[in-house]
């Protein structure tokens, strides 16, 4: 992180842990039918409650967080986290340990729910939830991403480099073409996913550290769009210290992100130009 970065992000860091647990936990008219999803690591486990904190006060706020944890883990929380559990957020723990737990547990326990997936080093601007579900008020059967790529082929109709798939700046664009970007935050409406979105098994053997793509096909899968939110938000701002243990290294300097897609391709007999001939 550039020293602006690491400045801005500590002066927020102090803004969120003054706020109330108790102020964050209380009812408000403006809370939103929607469930937070999310996982985490261990060397963000110190930090976690600012994710959670910058949820809970956003200018729409959840009625319902829920962060999914490996069973190993239970018992070795840190007091600041612990602290959060409360009406609007708790936790839960699953036998599953990879970045899918993100959502996948979610989809299981609340199939009829409005899911909202977020990261875990990451603290979200207030408008951030608000933008989300106004762009899904319009458009109620697509999924909505803050950020999102378009799929690329080159002239030969093959995959280009997951890094070459440029980012969308347009705002409120819905298609097949799109792929969500976790990171920003992306809102699952219920039924918009393939029955195979919770099969650890699949998930594991086609794409363990790709999440976001495995997600993205099971929505072409069962026809649905990727929609980018009509309203800009500013980034959301990393917490200082939770660079430690990214997947990014290894999935785009290494190319593992193209592999994992054509795995999935190859495996439900797709060809990727189908995508964008819906797009």
């Amino acid at each position: 992180m550039k020293k602006k970065q690491i400045l801005y992000s500590n002066w927020q860091a102090r803004r969120l842990r003054r706020l109330s647990v108790a102020d964050l936990h209380a009812a408000k008219a403006s809370d939103a039918d929607v469930l937070v999803s999310l996982t985490s690591i261990p060397s963000r486990f110190a930090n976690l409650d600012l994710v959670v904190r910058s949820v809970l006060s956003q200018s729409v706020a959840p009625k319902r967080m829920v962060l999914w944890l490996n069973e190993q883990y239970e018992g070795g929380l840190p007091r600041s986290l612990l602290d959060m559990v409360g009406t609007k957020f708790e936790i839960r723990y699953t036998p599953l340990d990879s970045c899918h737990c993100k959502l996948a547990p979610s989809l299981a326990a609340f199939p009829d729910q409005v899911i909202v997936t977020c990261d875990d080093d990451l603290m979200y601007r207030r408008g951030w939830m608000q933008a989300l579900l106004e762009s899904h008020r319009k458009t109620p059967r697509a999924i909505v991403a803050h950020i999102a790529r378009s799929l690329t082929l080159n002239p030969a109709g093959k995959v280009v480099p997951y890094d070459d798939w440029p980012k969308l700046k347009q705002r409120g664009v819905s298609s097949h073409a799109l792929v969500q970007m976790g990171y920003g935050g992306v809102l699952y409406p219920p039924g918009s996913l393939h029955a195979d979105a919770t099969d650890a098994d699949l998930f594991m053997a086609l794409t363990p550290r790709a999440d976001d793509l495995w997600f993205k096909f099971m929505a072409w899968l069962a026809g649905t769009p990727i929609r980018t939110a009509d309203r800009k938000i500013g980034r959301p701002r990393e917490i200082v210290g939770s660079d430690q243990v990214r997947l990014k290294p290894m999935n785009v300097n290494q190319d593992l992100n193209r592999k994992q897609w054509l795995q999935l391709c190859e495996h439900y007999g797709v060809d990727s130009r189908a995508l964008l001939d819906q797009a």
